[in-house]
């Protein structure tokens, strides 16, 4: 092994990882912007709460489905390679999503935006693997890239909310533009590995893959909606979409198994680190992922925010976040990455607790400051488990092992978008039958129920004290299902804490210059039968 000084990183790979924070943030920035859109995007478009749904969480599953996907082909054609299409590809879909005339449209737009940002964290991490030879500066770069993505989330809200006071909703999509130009400009700066040609992307796993993720979310989702608006439809057909999915996985498994060159080695699963990292970010995110769209729909709705001083306050825990995010390197040097992790989920969860606790009793700076801790305890754990999925990996991998991480963390958000949407939903629904003034026509009274947005606009069309009642009911209802979906993650997380604690007690991460991987790394063998 070559000395220290041979090894450690030069200022071309600082200025590097600058360029490489770029995808991340735009990806974050995107993510956050469109929470506070979505009322504006109502308003305009006038899509149904299906195609809300869609339009919100689209992009994400298309992320998931077809992260492995790139990770493999960053290993075919080169990391930078692949960077530089995938950032060209989010700019010009980011354009188009920007004038979208149609519901349609827009979703679909979400949907190349969700394949284009599947191709970012396998390239950034298989870039940084090579630029950071030694554990402990690798370490750092992670956590300054993860980092970045939530300085995208804290500059979302307040960037957010100036573009919707001023211009359009449109204009929230084109923020991406001209970071996808500074990110193309930057990348001759990057190293330029090549292509090693193996990692044949197989096809059939692709579209296994797709098929099951897609089955399976939008069978779900279908079914929380036609519970939620309750109009006696028949739910066989969705729950004949989440078996063709399983289906499918299954079918998936089976193929990778017997593929010599597969979409998905499972055998990394075999190392208990890879494995309970990514299932505790999935359950994480499970849990929390949806309550910063509830959150921001609420200091809007119910608090009566405007969308700039909303999108201000929500800057607090995107900080915080980063700031979390940052401190897991300094942590690592005290303690096992177990105790970081637990530690940091029993946080968050007494903070959820306190969150169900204060609706309808504090003000917004004080939901706003909560939230801040949730957010600065659950920091380290995105770093830590990054660290210990990457790590793991052989180093030709290191882009697939991202991947994965990619698809567990989009996996988990879009659950939680889908579930906890739905599930404030079915609260808000019930503990609203029967508050609708008799004065509203039936199709007003279908309106209000179906979300608070449609109660806002019906309340206004009332007269006297059945507008007021009727809003008052409304705002009420959703404060219980932000209740709900607080107190859901607030169970969730004191589970994970208990597992992560347990499972990975034994797990850590080398910091000692010269290491080239900060965990035991699973076998690099080949030895499968081909098809």
């Amino acid at each position: 092994m070559t000395s220290d000084t041979a090894q450690r990183a030069t200022w071309r790979a600082w200025l590097g990882l600058a360029i490489l924070t770029l995808p991340l943030l735009m990806a974050a920035t995107d993510m956050t912007v469109l929470f506070l859109a979505l009322p504006s995007i109502a308003a305009d478009l006038t899509p149904g709460s299906t195609q809300l749904l869609w339009i919100l969480h689209a992009g994400e599953f298309l992320t998931v489905g077809f992260a492995l996907t790139m990770g493999r082909v960053a290993q075919r054609i080169g990391p930078r390679r692949l960077l530089v299409i995938g950032g060209s590809a989010y700019g010009l879909a980011s354009l188009a999503a920007a004038h979208s005339p149609t519901p349609e449209i827009l979703i679909a737009m979400r949907g190349l935006l969700g394949v284009a940002a599947a191709t970012l964290l396998p390239s950034v991490m298989a870039l940084l693997r090579g630029m950071f030879p030694v554990a402990r500066q690798f370490s750092v770069a992670v956590a300054v890239t993860m980092s970045s993505f939530s300085a995208g989330m804290a500059l979302g809200p307040p960037l957010g909310g100036f573009l919707l006071e001023n211009f359009w909703w449109g204009s929230v999509f084109l923020v991406n533009v001209p970071v996808a130009a500074l990110l193309l400009a930057g990348a001759p700066l990057l190293p330029s590995p090549r292509g090693d040609g193996a990692g044949r992307v197989d096809i059939t796993s692709v579209l296994l893959s797709l098929g099951a993720i897609i089955s399976v979310i939008f069978g779900l989702q279908e079914i929380a909606d036609k519970q939620t608006s309750a109009t006696g439809e028949p739910l066989w057909p969705y729950l004949l979409a989440v078996v063709v999915g399983l289906g499918f996985l299954v079918a998936f498994v089976r193929r990778q198994l017997r593929l010599a060159d597969p979409l998905l080695d499972l055998r990394t699963f075999a190392a208990p680190a890879f494995t309970i990292s990514l299932l505790a970010m999935l359950l994480m995110l499970l849990g929390m992922g949806g309550t910063d769209m509830l959150l921001a729909q609420y200091l809007q709705t119910v608090i009566g925010l405007s969308p700039g001083r909303a999108g201000l306050l929500l800057l607090a825990p995107a900080l915080a976040s980063a700031v979390g995010g940052m401190l897991a390197p300094v942590l690592n040097r005290w303690t096992r990455p177990a105790f970081t992790m637990a530690g940091g989920l029993l946080t968050a969860a007494g903070g959820a607790a306190v969150m169900v606790l204060l609706e309808g009793r504090a003000g917004a700076v004080a939901l706003v400051a909560v939230a801040a801790v949730i957010a600065l305890a659950l920091g380290p754990l995105f770093t830590l488990s990054t660290n210990l999925v990457v790590g793991t990996a052989p180093k030709h991998q290191a882009g697939s092992a991202a991947a994965l991480g990619d698809v567990s963390g989009g996996f988990g958000n879009a659950l939680s978008l889908a579930f906890l949407g739905s599930l404030s939903a079915v609260v808000y629904r019930s503990a609203l039958e029967g508050s609708v003034p008799a004065e509203a026509s039936e199709s007003a009274a279908e309106a209000a129920r179906e979300s608070i947005g449609g109660a806002t606009a019906v309340a206004g069309n009332l007269p006297g004290e059945a507008g007021a009642e009727l809003l008052e009911a409304a705002r009420s209802a959703f404060g219980l299902g932000l209740q709900s979906a607080y107190g859901f993650g607030a169970v969730l997380l004191t589970l994970v804490a208990v597992l992560v604690a347990w499972l990975l007690r034994h797990a850590s991460i080398d910091t000692a210059d010269g290491e080239e991987s900060p965990t035991e790394a699973v076998p690099d063998e080949t030895a499968r039968e081909p098809v």
